[in-house]
């Protein structure tokens, strides 16, 4: 009977060691989870690096009256590229540090015809101006408020803070119609951003919502004129997320997101177009997540809907992350 009770005792001890060893995750495993499985900030010592590239036209805008309309009729194109370096960092399992570094390239061309006074003739006019280099580096801290378990969600609070480190000014000036653009806004800017995300497996859901504050600048808008002290308007924006796994390794997101802009303010005389009022824009977002081990590869496509002096041309996101 002795032998019989201590071969029961043995069993229970090696079947609780085995399950123990089986519920254990090495560090390789779960820098692979993807984004829906993935915690809402980087674990301690885990770090990200990426390459995010948007590209979109610069062609339509929602005028006044919330109708699409050429910005440049049928006479003009342009076009605005950016390639960024994205850097996450996991101070701890719940605070994150992120740094945004962007390169711009931005190019519009637009033909005018003029018609000569006194003559009964025309003459066009050509507009070409192109913009590269650095944009405006951002910097952010997340912070993890509320960890999510089986009953409730995670509750992550952001604060992003943008430099003016692109060129705010026009430079190459040949005339009115052809220099380099500016790559920068010439404004430091606070976002403080405020996002919930739940998992149900193989779903999960996110609502969030942010404040941009804009601090006053200075910049030239237009060739030829003097520096102008200028604010642009806060920025309020709201919305959420649904993203579904199709497999272990390929997840669809879809996003809807509200924006609204208060009006720019001027403090001084320039012939710059004042900033149009009334702006806002419903966004809808769809993404598709590809995670190859540490590998993430992204393409999003965004699609304003409906919006108000705005741009309403789509925008093109291709990524690639790898986590260190």
């Amino acid at each position: 009977m002795k032998k019989v009770f201590l071969l029961i005792i043995s069993s229970f001890i090696i079947s609780n060691i085995t399950g123990q060893v089986e519920q254990m995750i090495i560090p390789s495993d779960l820098k692979q989870q993807t984004i829906i499985t993935e915690p809402a900030t980087l674990r301690k010592g885990f770090f990200r690096i990426g390459i995010v590239n948007s590209w979109g036209a610069v062609d339509r805008i929602f005028d006044e009256s919330g109708k699409r309309s050429y910005l440049m009729g049928s006479n003009g194109w342009g076009t605005s590229w950016s390639c960024e370096l994205d850097l996450q960092y996991g101070i701890t399992d719940r605070i994150q540090v992120t740094a945004q570094l962007p390169y711009k390239r931005d190019k519009i061309y637009y033909a005018a015809e003029l018609i000569a006074p006194g003559y009964d003739s025309s003459l066009v006019q050509y507009y070409k101006t192109t913009g590269n280099g650095l944009g405006d580096i951002s910097l952010a801290a997340s912070y993890q408020i509320i960890q999510e378990n089986e009953r409730r969600p995670s509750l992550v609070t952001k604060l992003f803070v943008t430099l003016p480190t692109g060129r705010k000014n026009p430079t190459n000036i040949e005339n009115s119609r052809e220099y380099d653009m500016p790559t920068g806004y010439g404004e430091t800017t606070l976002d403080f951003h405020l996002q919930a995300r739940k998992i149900f497996y193989p779903y999960s859901v996110t609502v969030y919502t942010a404040y941009k504050y804009h601090f006053k600048g200075e910049k030239i808008f237009n060739p030829g004129e003097e520096e102008v002290s200028f604010k642009s308007g806060d920025l309020f924006y709201i919305g959420g997320t649904f993203n579904v796994h199709l497999n272990d390794w390929i997840a669809l997101g879809n996003e809807v997101g509200f924006y609204k802009w208060w009006d720019d303010e001027y403090y001084g005389e320039t012939a710059a177009d004042v900033g149009m009022t009334g702006r806002w824009v419903i966004n809808y977002q769809p993404s598709l997540v590809f995670q190859i081990r540490r590998f993430r590869f992204f393409e999003v496509i965004q699609f304003p809907i409906f919006g108000n002096s705005v741009a309403a041309d789509p925008q093109y996101i291709l990524g690639l992350q790898y986590i260190i």
